[in-house]
């Protein structure tokens, strides 16, 4: 199948996150840029240069419009970047559309007509204003355009910067393609990130990371999946924001001050002390409202070391009860981790001894069990692969059998067995660790893994790293992960999977497992484990360095690594 797309713009040179959505379009097997639609009146705008726009922008706005252009020139997503050697062969049409009311632009029919005869699949929108009229089905697929804001929560602009102003966790954006109602476009893909503090540094992220989506949808084009017509338009009573006045821009500055200062506090004097409990109700018991209670704490002494991750087989019921599980011990002072293994019997945990130590860090021993055998994928991300072990003597003895994920520094892979694929749920260390969810397939363990040609089948900063085991539940099957959001690991959220196959995935949150705030560990959680009855977990306090000598050296040696 070809897939042929048009973009609109203004010439060949483009901010950098728009280049980069063409550039990963056109590396796409199959697909090709067929027409570029420039916009006519941009050449005369420029002519009249900078003072025509400042004296349409109220002085009430002065110090937006200064601040903006600073930024400008210091944005790694607005760098001016030509894409001339890619265009040099593709025709195009420059077009000048008229003005309906105050902000509507529509094409001529003698535009249109000549648009649609290159036989578009969809049409890129980076150039031009609202948009509205019969150009927007000049192509098969509509005019993909994006809004880098959640169009549930703020319309209008200026792009990601309420988000800082109001406080608020998260950042969104959606791609779209247009309809003729304004806002009120049908999403062909969204995401979260987590709000920066500094209006440059959370506008660039959001830009970046979205340059990906029309590549990601253009996959579905190719299996012969179209998101436009599988959704209805969104609908969105959100109020419309424009340019901060002089005294909203100022509150914005003492909020990205004190978003800097309280961010550096935290990261220099604060260490997270992990521990691991037990909790003695089924998994499904947390997606109820009230979470179940108490918790069973492992003796964790001193604050040398934490542990965290906890898993066991969901059937490892030993003799007279006892339970064997695995988990990581990480000792502040080496600054890496090994699995270490222990029994829990009768709510108390005795027998504690390394299983698996490595040269580089090891943590999250996911364990299952396949056609009488026990495995464990640990996630081994600086070794850059996803490994497999065999258990040859459980629990002390363990063999690795292969590597699933080579060149992949796979963080929290968690396996499933599930409508006769396996699927490794996990995330990538280099590309958005915290907010790009990865999926891989196979028909067999020991077979050919496959990425989902959906990665990142989801971006969200509160829902997507894993957080221990997916489970069913009256035939329905549901999936921990990490809520970023507020806090590194703050809490859990419990997906519910709609749609799982080679080519699709979507999934929705059902529920939030917050913190044990009552219990000795109750700033953090970030780990749940199914067992026949019980549920495995961890929980953190955060303590102050000063409490310690070993943690500020740990302290000290963890910002020495990122500033080299």
């Amino acid at each position: 199948m070809q897939v042929r797309f048009g973009v609109m713009c203004s010439g060949l040179t483009f901010p950098k996150w728009q280049a980069n959505a063409i550039e990963m379009l056109l590396a796409l097997d199959g697909v090709e840029c067929a027409l570029l639609i420039v916009d006519g009146r941009e050449a005369k705008n420029k002519e009249e240069g900078g003072w025509r726009l400042l004296k349409t922008v109220p002085f009430r706005n002065y110090l937006w419009l200064g601040y903006s252009w600073f930024l400008k020139r210091r944005s790694v997503a607005e760098k001016p970047t030509t894409l001339q050697h890619l265009f040099a062969k593709v025709p195009s049409v420059k077009v000048e559309p008229y003005r309906k009311g105050k902000f509507t632009e529509l094409f001529s029919d003698e535009d249109v007509q000549q648009i649609e005869e290159y036989n578009l699949d969809f049409i890129l929108r980076f150039g031009f204003g609202i948009i509205r009229g019969d150009i927007l089905n000049a192509a098969r697929h509509g005019v993909w355009s994006f809004h880098h804001d959640d169009e549930q929560t703020y319309r209008g602009g200026p792009p990601c910067f309420w988000e800082i102003y109001h406080r608020d966790r998260v950042t969104g954006a959606i791609l779209q393609r247009l309809t003729d109602r304004l806002d009120a476009g049908i999403v062909l893909r969204k995401g979260y990130l987590k709000t920066k503090g500094r209006y440059l540094k959370n506008r660039d992220q959001l830009f970046l990371e979205s340059s990906r989506w029309p590549a990601l949808v253009c996959r579905n084009l190719l299996d012969g999946y179209s998101p436009s017509t599988q959704r209805a338009p969104s609908e969105t009573s959100a109020p419309i924001y424009h340019a901060p006045t002089n005294s909203q821009f100022l509150r914005y500055l003492f909020l990205a001050l004190f978003s800097t200062v309280r961010s550096i506090y935290r990261g220099l004097l604060y260490v997270d002390l992990w521990n691991i409990g037990v909790v003695e109700a089924p998994i499904e018991e947390f997606l109820k409202s009230e979470k179940p209670e108490p918790v069973k704490w492992f003796p964790l002494q001193g604050k040398e070391r934490f542990v965290a991750d906890p898993f066991w087989l969901k059937s490892s019921g030993g003799s007279q009860g006892k339970r064997t599980l695995l988990y990581e011990e990480f000792f502040y002072r080496r600054g890496k981790g090994s699995i270490l293994r222990a029994e829990y019997l009768d709510g108390g945990f005795t027998a504690e001894r390394e299983v698996i130590s490595a040269t580089h860090h090891l943590s999250y021993p996911f364990l299952f069990e396949w056609d009488g055998e026990t495995y464990m994928i640990p996630e081994t991300w600086e070794a850059g692969e996803v490994a497999l072990y065999r258990a040859t003597a459980f629990p002390e003895s363990w063999e690795k059998v292969s590597v699933l994920i080579p060149n992949f520094a796979g963080v929290d892979s968690t396996i499933i067995n599930y409508n006769g694929y396996f699927w490794v749920y996990t995330v990538d260390k280099k590309d958005g660790p915290h907010y790009n969810l990865k999926l891989f397939f196979a028909k067999d363990i020991a077979g050919e893994w496959h990425p989902h040609p959906q990665n990142p089948v989801k971006t969200d900063i509160r829902s997507v790293r894993p957080a221990g085991t997916p489970f069913l539940y009256e035939g329905e099957l549901y999936r921990p992960a990490m809520d970023y959001s507020e806090k590194i690991e703050g809490r859990i959220q419990i997906n519910r999977v709609i749609e799982l196959t080679t080519t699709t995935y979507r999934e929705e949150v059902v529920q939030i497992v917050n913190p044990y705030v009552n219990s000795e560990f109750p700033d953090k959680i970030h780990t749940l484990c199914a067992g026949e009855g019980e549920t495995l977990i961890d929980g953190c306090r955060e303590v102050l360095i000063l409490t310690n000598p070993g943690l500020i050296r740990y302290k000290l040696k963890t910002i020495a690594d990122l500033l080299r």
